[in-house]
């Protein structure tokens, strides 16, 4: 497995809005292809993680431009355009 982490800061008055922008795109976000899972962490000042955990490097490359796509909704709620890194599972534990 393979997983996608992106940090990303959303400007302070676009929380809410970016939250439901991206509780409208769930749909869209798991079908991309392979996906296993799909987390997003957010502190309060809009700071946050996206971690999403895929079959392998080769499919996340794949699903790259569909991504990008995706983010690119978020653009009036973000302070940058985030760039993900990709790491190899190594754990995937689950209680």
């Amino acid at each position: 497995m393979f997983a996608r982490v992106t940090q990303y800061k959303m400007k302070a008055d676009s929380i809410d809005a970016a939250t439901e922008m991206m509780h409208s795109l769930k749909d869209q976000i798991m079908a991309l292809d392979g996906i296993h899972q799909f987390i997003n962490l957010m502190q309060p000042d809009g700071s946050g993680y996206v971690i999403s955990v895929v079959d392998s490097e080769e499919t996340s490359d794949k699903n790259a431009e569909k991504v990008s796509a995706l983010w690119a909704n978020f653009g009036p709620f973000l302070e940058a355009m985030p760039t993900p890194a990709g790491f190899d599972v190594l754990v995937d534990w689950k209680a």
